[in-house]
């Protein structure tokens, strides 16, 4: 399937009124780190609300969608690969 990116990373702000968490990405290899935010539709954002807190490391299956100029990340699939209790 076209359209489609895998984003690993550790959850650094959660806005469950809007339904967008917020990952930190790293790059090693140039010693860099971004900022990513990753708007979960409803039921998503709410199965996965529960269970997230910040500093999870959490795996993102997505799309992105440009609407008005602007570039979403549209989250499809979390995966909890280190949660924190």
């Amino acid at each position: 399937m076209l359209n489609q990116v895998i984003l690993v990373g550790r959850v650094t702000s959660i806005d469950k009124n809007a339904g967008i968490m917020t990952i930190e990405v790293i790059r090693k290899d140039v010693n860099q780190s971004g900022l990513i935010p990753i708007n979960l539709g409803d039921e998503l954002a709410e199965s996965s609300f529960e269970y997230l807190k910040e500093d999870s490391t959490v795996g993102v299956k997505a799309s992105i969608n440009i609407d008005d100029g602007i570039l979403r990340i549209i989250g499809e699939k979390v995966t909890f690969i280190n949660p924190v209790a």
